[in-house]
């Protein structure tokens, strides 16, 4: 088990700059997500940390080794990384058990133990002698992962590994490679686009921008206070509302909210964050009234679209709300903000 710090990581291809000064500790045991659009560089990063890639300028250091930096340069394979990319790339003339034993020396693939312990341990025990093509997607990302574990890793890197699965199958192969990693003990990142991914799965979240972390900290930091208003949106719904702060207090079209105790915003013309579910829908007179514009059932909540009465810019918010009846589009509704709001002075990113 390492920590991995990376400081002032630069990396460029040709004239197009894709890493800008990138800095980040990953705390030994834990799992970090890498969290940016596509194209922000994330793979690139997890590349240059696996020794796939060199670094125009700055450092990485797993453990107390520098294994990338001005005059160093450690060799993938002596790097003690695990990496599982996103297709899992299992050898397909390969038994599972093969695969999975593939990085060992000859002395630990004989007999199979090795192999078929870790395949135990990631809910395939009994399916060594079978091959990747008759095993479901989700199974060959665990032998993916079993492999990666094979070698004892200092550090596990997983380049969107389960990006190709189906939206149900995604959850609980999620859920069992994360208990997987408790178990373990091993430190490990995670790159991914997926904003429910990076918060349901990793203990701290790096937002990956413009070639330079934005903001890192835990799934719930970074969803409850956001650096900034273009975070805020990327991460989680957000309805982002234009108001005016003054005495602690925000004027908006949702009306006069409380601004959050901790926020350090000069008076003046703001930028305000509600999520979708502090807005309530009142059945009584005491809010702002509106109209639904759309209404989508997902089983476990429901998220609504409403304009407002008094919007003239037709500006819609997004609610969601769980129980409650059906409010097909037209239905007249009343709404109310819960709690504190965050704000950022307008002009802000």
């Amino acid at each position: 088990m390492r920590d991995v710090e990376v400081t002032g990581l630069y990396k460029a291809f040709g004239a197009h700059q894709v890493l800008a000064g990138v800095d980040l500790e990953v705390p030994a045991g834990s799992l970090t997500a890498i969290l940016g659009p596509s194209g922000s560089g994330k793979t690139t990063l997890l590349r240059l940390m696996a020794g796939f890639e060199r670094a125009d300028a700055g450092t990485i250091r797993i453990g107390h080794t520098v294994v990338d930096g001005p005059g160093v340069h450690v060799a993938p394979e002596r790097r003690r990384i695990g990496y599982v990319p996103q297709e899992g790339s299992l050898f397909p003339h390969l038994t599972v058990q093969a695969n999975v034993g593939f990085g060992l020396p000859a002395r630990q693939r004989r007999g199979g133990g090795r192999a078929e312990s870790l395949l135990e341990m990631v809910g395939l025990g009994g399916l060594g002698q079978r091959y990747p093509h008759q095993l479901s997607g989700g199974q060959q990302q665990r032998v993916a992962l079993a492999r990666a574990l094979a070698i004892e890793p200092a550090v596990v890197l997983l380049d969107e590994p389960f990006a190709s699965l189906d939206a149900h199958l995604r959850a609980s192969v999620r859920a069992d490679v994360q208990e997987i990693f408790r178990r373990a003990g091993t430190t490990a990142i995670l790159v991914t686009h997926d904003q429910d991914e990076a918060l349901s799965t990793a203990d701290r979240v790096a937002a990956l921008r413009d070639g330079k972390i934005a903001q890192y900290g835990s799934p719930e930091e970074l969803y409850a206070r956001p650096a900034d208003a273009d975070l805020a949106s990327f991460i989680g719904d957000a309805n982002l509302l234009e108001g005016v702060l003054s005495g602690g207090v925000v004027k908006t079209r949702l009306g006069l909210l409380p601004l959050d105790g901790a926020a350090l915003v000069p008076a003046g013309q703001v930028m305000v964050l509600i999520r979708p579910e502090q807005i309530e829908l009142e059945p009584g007179q005491d809010g702002v009234p509106g109209r639904v514009t759309a209404y989508r059932y997902h089983g476990h909540d429901a998220v609504l679209n409403v304009q407002p009465d008094d919007d003239a810019a037709g500006q819609q918010v997004t609610v969601r709300v769980v129980g409650g009846p059906a409010l097909p589009p037209g239905s007249p509704v009343t709404l109310r903000v819960r709690g504190p709001v965050l704000a950022w002075p307008r002009g802000c990113p």
